[in-house]
């Protein structure tokens, strides 16, 4: 609720603030009962509950139910001041935990091999992001170097840019950005888009205007922002995973090449030590 609270219209927004203040209360309510205490209307409650991505009351209430030990402990809040190390680290676990099942569950399998089919099917990468996102793509770009794969990364965009339009073979663009509204990323998708290169997106955005352009769009769980910027890590975290399922996937396809490159990468490394 927290997460999706500004995407909800403002009944289904004032309705969700009164069960998250009333969490335990919802449980024992039936949909005309919460209507009333929340000053709501029962097709209300039934739309804010399609919102969520719920089946309806019965799976809010249930959901609720699941949950009420940890939002007792309101572990699904920021870190406030002067908290106990044990509450931080509990916090955080719990925090991190939904949003791998979240982005688990969000992942489109088909997607998936369609972005992994861009990039075996091209000689070319290219992966940009900024802040963040930007280490998600430093870590692809270390991943896939080891392999033997050319790819191209720079916190430049400029740079970048360049690079896209001067590039003479095929390629893959992968760029990643949380919002989808970052324009340095967005901008380099329609570069890639007008040189004919596919774009891969991984976004927690469906709807942003980088998701727009995506030829293959991974969607990743969405973290509200937070004063401390606990969901910066969260969708960092998210990201990463999601760059190691892809990363997987190919190795796993290219299985002999692949395991071939990483013993003579990790050979040489060896004798730097």
């Amino acid at each position: 609720m927290k997460e999706k609270l500004n995407s909800l219209s403002n009944a289904e927004k004032k309705l969700a603030s009164w069960i998250m203040d009333n969490p335990q209360e919802v449980i024992s309510m039936n949909v005309t009962h919460l209507a009333k205490e929340a000053n709501s209307s029962p097709a209300t409650i039934v739309r804010l509950c399609y919102s969520l991505g719920l089946d309806g009351f019965t799976d809010l209430k249930l959901q609720l139910s699941k949950n009420l030990p940890q939002i007792k402990e309101n572990l699904h809040t920021d870190i406030v001041k002067d908290e106990e190390i044990h509450q931080i680290k509990k916090k955080l676990k719990f925090n991190l935990n939904n949003s791998f099942e979240e982005t688990y569950n969000l992942l489109d399998d088909e997607a998936l091999n369609k972005a992994v089919t861009f990039i075996e099917a091209n000689t070319n990468i290219f992966t940009f992001g900024i802040g963040a996102s930007g280490l998600v793509s430093e870590d692809l770009h270390q991943k896939f170097t080891r392999i033997g794969r050319n790819i191209f990364f720079s916190k430049d965009s400029h740079l970048m840019a360049t690079s896209l339009v001067s590039n003479s073979s095929s390629a893959t663009f992968i760029a990643i950005s949380n919002s989808g509204e970052k324009q340095e990323v967005i901008h380099l998708a329609r570069i890639a888009k007008n040189q004919n290169i596919p774009v891969i997106v991984i976004t927690s955005s469906p709807d942003s205007s980088l998701a727009i352009l995506a030829d293959a769009l991974l969607i990743t769980s969405r973290a509200s922002e937070a004063p401390i910027r606990s969901s910066a890590t969260n969708s960092m975290m998210v990201q990463l995973f999601t760059a190691d399922i892809i990363f997987s996937m190919y190795a796993s396809r290219n299985y002999e090449d692949t395991l071939n490159k990483l013993n003579i990468s990790r050979q040489i490394i060896d004798t730097l030590k």
